[in-house]
């Protein structure tokens, strides 16, 4: 039987072999010079266009989506619509993150970025 500790060690592998190095940022004041936030950075990430068949309602050609593992981004969990994710040091903005559970267990966050 898979458990959630397998499959989460199972994606950190994958991404850690040929996934690329992003940053996940979380504002916390909507203003500030320079604007307060929280970086997480240096984590693995799988980056992908999005497939013809997720063009559906506000999803655009030029969105993106990115699996992560929650172990790096704990401290963010959950992550919601307004984080940012930082991709080749271009800011993306967190449009729809969505949580995959596995016995009541965060195993892997797959967001669509726009940005």
């Amino acid at each position: 039987m898979t458990n959630p500790a397998s499959l989460i060690a199972d994606l950190d592998a994958a991404l850690a072999d040929a996934g690329e190095t992003v940053t996940i940022r979380r504002y916390t004041a909507p203003t500030g010079t320079p604007r307060p936030k929280i970086d997480v950075a240096a984590v693995p990430a799988a980056v992908r266009p999005v497939k013809p068949d997720e063009l559906v309602g506000d999803v655009q050609q030029s969105d993106r989506v990115v699996v992560v593992s929650p172990i790096m981004i704990e401290a963010l969990l959950p992550l919601k619509i307004g984080d940012k994710v930082l991709i080749a040091g271009a800011e993306a903005n967190v449009q729809f993150a969505g949580h995959i559970r596995v016995q009541d267990v965060v195993v892997r966050l797959k967001l669509m970025v726009r940005g």
